[in-house]
């Protein structure tokens, strides 16, 4: 396990937005297999019970938007950004994301896994139980955020950052950490195997969240 170094600059890339965008009603909408929404904003509402596969959105924004009982497997998400919505237990398993941002959303449960996320930042985000098991991440960013219990089981790490957020009890077993900076993060423990830790940058004082994982108790000088 290396000590606290300077960080290289893994930031995501930005969604591309168009200054003018569609304004969209969400009850206007029964969403369909491979239906396609392009360059929209979708204001505030709820969408509800929608089950559907290989969904495209483009160009899309959605803002104070909460989603109940959503399921969008094998989703297409490019240049999309989700503010202030909430999306507890929506499953977006085996989806693509590219160049998408959820800021300041509440993500209980939310399902990530098997995704394919290139560019993709959360900041300032409730993601406790959030799951990304085998998820294949490329400059992807966790800012400032709440993602205990997570779980990342064998997932893949390029570029990833977890910066100022709380990782208690979050699930990294399976995954390799090397490279990876912990140092600004908070947990007393986590999920992981000797092997996947090799590498991974902490403090000096979350060692001890470490040495749990092989049953050592560090006593105090």
């Amino acid at each position: 396990m290396a000590l606290k170094k300077d960080k290289s600059s893994n930031a995501p890339e930005a969604p591309r937005i168009p200054e003018r965008l569609i304004e969209l009603a969400i009850e206007d909408y029964e969403i369909q297999d491979k239906q396609s929404f392009e360059n929209g904003r979708f204001g505030q509402g709820t969408i509800a019970n929608q089950t559907a596969d290989k969904v495209v959105f483009d160009r899309v924004v959605f803002e104070n938007v909460h989603f109940d009982q959503i399921a969008l497997e094998r989703a297409e998400l490019t240049d999309v950004v989700f503010n202030r919505c909430d999306l507890s237990n929506v499953n977006f398993r085996d989806s693509i994301l590219h160049r998408v941002q959820f800021i300041n959303c509440k993500l209980l449960g939310f399902d990530l896994s098997n995704t394919t996320m290139r560019n993709v930042k959360f900041d300032q985000c409730n993601g406790q139980y959030s799951v990304y098991r085998f998820a294949d991440m490329k400059f992807v960013s966790y800012l400032r955020s709440n993602l205990d219990k997570a779980d990342f089981y064998e997932a893949s790490f390029s570029k990833t950052e977890f910066a100022e957020s709380s990782i208690d009890q979050a699930q990294f077993a399976g995954a390799k950490l090397a490279g990876i900076d912990l140092s600004s993060c908070e947990f007393y423990s986590i999920g992981a195997t000797l092997e996947g830790i090799q590498g991974c940058i902490v403090r000096e004082d979350q060692v001890r969240g470490f040495a749990r994982l092989i049953g050592v108790v560090i006593k105090e000088a």
